[in-house]
């Protein structure tokens, strides 16, 4: 795609948003086996008689508060794909930076998995809320993992560190393993970053064989960044 092709964004904020379903949908589908399993058990227990001994119902509470302790995390996944719905409900809310980074790695913790890679995270926890656009920002976060997943073939970890200043918030996404190096910067060469990160208002940078991507944004976006015009980001 080009980048001043008008729409490129949304068809990749659709891609973005679908992958994430599909990721999050198997995830879902491997906890509510494991409460099958779990739900299976307790029935064959029960039809063969053997809840009768302390024994045996000791075990048997062991199986419910398993189930139990499932249906919690899935609950809060749940409740984690909820947030990350709502973001898209306005261009510009205030919001929660680690929040959001939070949302998003442990929707896409089963692709993580899948690589061998470990989702870390060092928040600031006093950073501020900042007021701008959670949904725009998520989208360039999820580009960059994308790219630090490929560096990543044989596993690894990718950090995500928050910090702030009196005027704006700043996230490192960092890559750490064995990386595969690149032709060229990938990042400070991906259009689509670049032009997301000036919407926002923001700044984006990389060093050479580096595997880290530094994010700054101000505390509260321009709100001429809400929507996308490439062809005048292009100009500018």
């Amino acid at each position: 795609m080009e980048p001043n092709d008008e729409e490129t964004l949304p068809a990749l904020h659709l891609n973005f948003i679908g992958k994430t379903l599909s990721v999050f949908t198997h995830e879902v589908k491997n906890h509510l086996a494991i409460l099958r399993e779990s739900v299976g058990l307790i029935g064959d227990l029960a039809e063969m008689g053997k809840l009768s001994s302390k024994a045996e119902i000791a075990d048997s509470l062991q199986v419910i508060q398993a189930i139990d302790n499932q249906i919690g995390k899935t609950s809060w996944l749940c409740t984690q794909l909820n947030r990350f719905a709502h973001r898209m409900d306005k261009p510009f809310s205030t919001f929660n930076v680690n929040e959001a980074l939070e949302e998003l790695s442990e929707l896409l913790h089963r692709l993580a998995n899948q690589k061998r890679i470990a989702f870390q995270k060092d928040f600031d926890k006093d950073i501020p809320p900042v007021y701008g656009s959670p949904a725009q920002l998520e989208l360039l976060v999820f580009r960059i993992i994308d790219q630090h997943m490929l560096r990543l073939p044989g596993g690894g970890a990718i950090v995500f560190k928050t910090g702030h200043t009196k005027d704006s918030i700043k996230i490192n996404i960092i890559a750490e393993g064995n990386l595969l190096e690149y032709n060229e910067e990938v990042i400070s060469h991906d259009d689509i970053c670049e032009h997301i990160v000036r919407r926002l208002g923001g700044d984006i940078s990389t060093a050479a064989g580096d595997g880290k991507v530094s994010i700054t944004i101000p505390l509260s976006f321009p709100e001429s960044g809400g929507e996308f015009d490439l062809k005048k980001t292009k100009s500018s």
